[in-house]
């Protein structure tokens, strides 16, 4: 098992330089995340716009974590995504309890109301008691991500051939004898070909969902909640985002360890965290003006 988690890295405290620049201030406010802070401080520049400074907007307490920018609106990106997690991940790290904001959430100036302004008003002000009530609720916790992928897709699709008689019937039909030793030999006739293949994809799914459900009943008793997300490729048998308490992370990783181990090389398991709880909370902030 393979363990990947974040570094740690010393709590904010300073001014955010971009309070005290000279240059001509963006008209918008992009919102990554609501923390337990009443600090004004500076994350550095690593802002989803262009690298731009990453800074807290405080109130009583609590902050909107944002970055400037021009745009009204965002591309739907993988990398804009993935700047929008990062700068999540980063900021946990500092030692706050994230809430996260939905990916493209833009304040901007109105009136005599600046966007940060605006951002106290509606948000840390107005929703002041659902935040905290959150916070006291996630701050315990942590996202833990789970994938599982198989080693040796060949012995795969081998036992797929070897524990299914109809599969063995369709490639003794369609192939020479020569042939009938890899379940991914293409046979001759298009019609029976797609027949094979969808029973061997079925095979495939139903090997995945088996393997994955195993896996999870030795994880479920150590979690809070859980989400099973979609997978990539035929190695790929289960990504899995877990919430679980602080205290749990060790013994998460012990299940891991234990069951690569019951399954004798034949997958292999990586637990990525503590990370936000993206697929478990999401604050949408609306603007009604």
């Amino acid at each position: 098992m393979t363990t990947a988690t974040l570094t740690d890295t010393p709590r904010i405290e300073a001014e955010p330089a971009c309070f005290t620049t000279d240059k001509p201030r963006a008209p918008r406010r992009y919102i990554y995340c609501v923390i337990d802070s009443g600090v004004p401080g500076s994350f550095g520049p690593m802002g989803i716009d262009g690298q731009s400074e990453v800074f807290a907007v405080p109130h009583n307490g609590i902050a909107a974590v944002v970055s400037a920018t021009a745009r009204e609106k965002l591309e739907i990106s993988r990398e804009n995504a993935l700047a929008h997690q990062r700068v999540m991940e980063a900021v946990m790290q500092r030692g706050h309890t994230v809430l996260p904001v939905r990916f493209n959430t833009i304040a901007e100036d109105k009136g005599k109301s600046t966007a940060a302004q605006r951002i106290i008003d509606r948000v840390l002000v107005a929703r002041r008691d659902e935040i905290l009530g959150l916070l006291t609720t996630m701050r315990p916790l942590v996202e833990v991500g789970v994938k599982g992928l198989w080693t040796n897709m060949e012995a795969v699709f081998r036992d797929i051939v070897e524990s299914s008689p109809e599969i063995q019937s369709l490639r003794k039909k369609l192939l020479p004898a020569g042939d009938r030793g890899s379940a991914r030999k293409a046979p001759t006739n298009v019609t029976g070909r797609i027949k094979l293949g969808e029973r061997v994809k079925q095979a495939l799914e139903d090997g995945k969902c088996g393997t994955e459900a195993a896996l999870m009943r030795r994880l479920t008793p150590l979690a809070k909640d859980s989400r099973r997300n979609k997978t990539f490729g035929d190695p790929m048998f289960a990504n899995l985002a877990l919430l679980v308490d602080k205290s749990r992370q060790n013994d998460i990783e012990a299940v891991l360890s234990a069951f690569e181990a019951q399954q004798a090389g034949q997958v292999k398991l990586r637990c990525v965290g503590p990370l936000p709880p993206c697929n478990f909370l999401e604050l949408v902030i609306t603007w009604d003006d």
